[in-house]
């Protein structure tokens, strides 16, 4: 069954069916704590060599003026299992000759016509993105006293042994359930989306511009409210934190320069927000 698609709302509800993964234990509140350092001057200042983000090479945009329909097989006869829209993008497995291109869909593979695919410009300034060379911890506040952990990890994997269309993506270990988000730094912004839908959409617009607005998965409006925040966290204060308003409720998304996805709120309460990065 599909879910909602909304980049904040997907946070709650999006999971991989990953099932048990030693190597990435979930770390203990009390360890996650002790592991919490202040990193605002180290990973502010860091230089391009120590800041990597995610390849674009396999990710496609979409160029169309009509919705796009993708299909289970290589032809317009077959089952329709999702659709896309303009500057949206999706990741390609691999091209065809006859005009079709098989890409990443709902843990699985879909087909789309490669005559509405585009190859996305690479950002050079001014990133975003999370840096693929870091492990990220969060605590999420709201998960105290339930079932779920309070501190998850998040770590860059290009590829999952398990299911091979689930390729570049950053996997939160977020036990019971983990999800999976895959992350692409584009010069038109920075696009985001969740494994489980395959679906990537802007969550931050370049050029980073104060009231830019534009349009979200589900059709919600995301506008930048601030471009120059400071923002404290377990893991340190950030400065010149770009703060992405969902929906007309009080849901944000916190970005920092070169660091990344920092701080989310859904409904004006704490979603989780960054306690270490190692």
């Amino acid at each position: 069954m599909m879910k909602n698609k909304s980049i904040i709302s997907m946070t709650l509800i999006a999971t991989l069916t990953f099932g048990t993964v030693s190597s990435l234990l979930l770390q203990t509140e009390s360890a996650a704590a002790s592991n919490v350092t202040n990193i605002t001057k180290a990973s502010q200042s860091e230089s391009t060599s120590t800041y990597k983000t995610a390849s674009i090479k396999s990710f496609k945009l979409i160029r169309t003026n009509k919705t796009i329909k993708i299909y289970e097989k290589a032809s317009t006869k077959s089952n329709v299992m999702d659709s896309i829209k303009n500057d949206q993008g999706v990741v390609v497995l691999k091209n065809y000759n006859n005009g079709w291109s098989k890409v990443s869909l709902q843990f699985d593979t879909g087909y789309i016509q490669s005559k509405y695919l585009y190859s996305a410009k690479a950002n050079k300034k001014n990133h975003y993105a999370m840096n693929t060379k870091k492990t990220y911890s969060y605590y999420s506040p709201e998960n105290n006293g339930s079932g779920f952990k309070s501190y998850s990890k998040a770590t860059f994997k290009k590829l999952y042994s398990g299911n091979k269309t689930l390729t570049d993506f950053w996997y939160f270990n977020s036990e019971p359930d983990a999800n999976g988000r895959m992350e692409y730094e584009t010069s038109k912004g920075l696009y985001s989306g969740y494994k489980d839908i395959g679906i990537a959409t802007l969550a931050v617009r370049y050029p980073v511009k104060l009231n830019s607005s534009w349009k979200g998965l589900d059709g919600q409006t995301l506008k930048i409210v601030d471009t120059n925040k400071m923002v404290k966290t377990k893991a340190g204060t950030f400065n010149k934190v770009v703060v992405v308003k969902e929906g007309k409720g009080k849901n944000y998304s916190y970005y920092a320069p070169k660091v990344g996805l920092i701080k989310q709120t859904y409904n004006g309460k704490t979603l989780n927000e960054l306690s270490a990065i190692h």
